[in-house]
């Protein structure tokens, strides 16, 4: 349905497919260069839809082969041209801007949350559900096509820079930052690797005995980590872990989004807060 009315310019209704046992679609859209797209995994009818960020219109859907995910499309310019990057219960696949597949990738666990972000040349991808053998975090190339799926004995390939396949989390992203990938695991857990390689520099090392649901997220040679508990752990970047400082927002709080930055400002929102924080002058 579109229409115009005040403040709003077009609205359109995305149908949600969803069974007893399904939690329905929580993607977020993705936009760039005035297109709309829109992840819709589902237990009955899953697809991939464009529309133009201007109007609303339809410009091309096609069906996906999955099952419910959460995760938000990545729309990744290579240089070489743009790829919509979804990642899945069955596979992670990119599209070109006019809805066809470019390269597809199996091995993945059976919920997918993380999005995918690119960083220095490499697409990272990962898909953690906590109770699946496989939690892979793969570091992709540009350029591929086809079908990128690695043996169990592989490490990595034409494409694939490099692969670990039990160290995703589950729904936090990680985070590339200073060459170093860090991994929060939703139990209070964190590890770092080798952006470039995939080596682990730390494994696993115990943040506190609280949940985590927000993505962590980096500034001035720090890593931040929000627990659900809305508790901030702030670890120094590098090859040690250590935990420098701690920061504690109201007892009530419950913190499950991923703080944005905006304006040298970060905004931090809770069940029943929203905070604006930034240094002093």
């Amino acid at each position: 349905m579109l229409f115009r009315s005040g403040n709003v310019v077009w609205s359109r209704t995305v149908e949600a497919h969803r069974t007893q046992m399904d939690w329905g679609p929580a993607a977020s859209p993705a936009l760039a260069d005035g297109r709309l797209y829109i992840v819709n995994d589902n237990q009955d009818d899953s697809y991939l839809l464009a529309l133009d960020g201007a109007t609303g219109n339809e410009i091309w859907k096609v069906k996906r082969d999955e099952q419910s995910n959460w995760s938000t499309p990545f729309v990744w310019k290579t240089g070489e041209r743009t790829e919509i990057v979804t990642a899945g219960t069955r596979k992670f696949r990119t599209y070109s801007p006019d809805g066809k597949v470019l390269w597809e990738l199996a091995g993945t666990s059976p919920i997918t949350i993380a999005t995918p972000y690119e960083n220095d040349g490499l697409l990272y991808i990962s898909s953690g559900y906590v109770l699946a053998p496989k939690k892979p975090i793969y570091a992709i190339r540009p350029g591929a096509e086809g079908n990128l799926t690695l043996n169990d004995k592989q490490k990595s390939s034409k494409h694939v820079a490099w692969v670990q396949r039990t160290a995703a989390p589950y729904n936090p992203t990680t985070l590339v930052y200073r060459d170093r990938l860090y991994v929060l695991y939703d139990r209070g857990l964190m590890a770092c690797l080798n952006a470039k390689t995939g080596d682990f520099i730390y494994d696993k090392k115990r943040l506190g005995a609280t949940e985590f649901t927000a993505s962590p997220w980096a500034n001035n040679g720090k890593v931040f980590c929000l627990s659900e508990s809305g508790e901030t752990f702030v670890i120094p970047a590098g090859d040690k872990f250590q935990i420098e400082h701690t920061n504690t927002l109201e007892d009530d709080d419950m913190g499950m989004a991923t703080p944005a930055i905006a304006d040298n400002r970060l905004l931090i929102r809770t069940l029943g807060r929203l905070y604006c924080i930034r240094q002093a002058d």
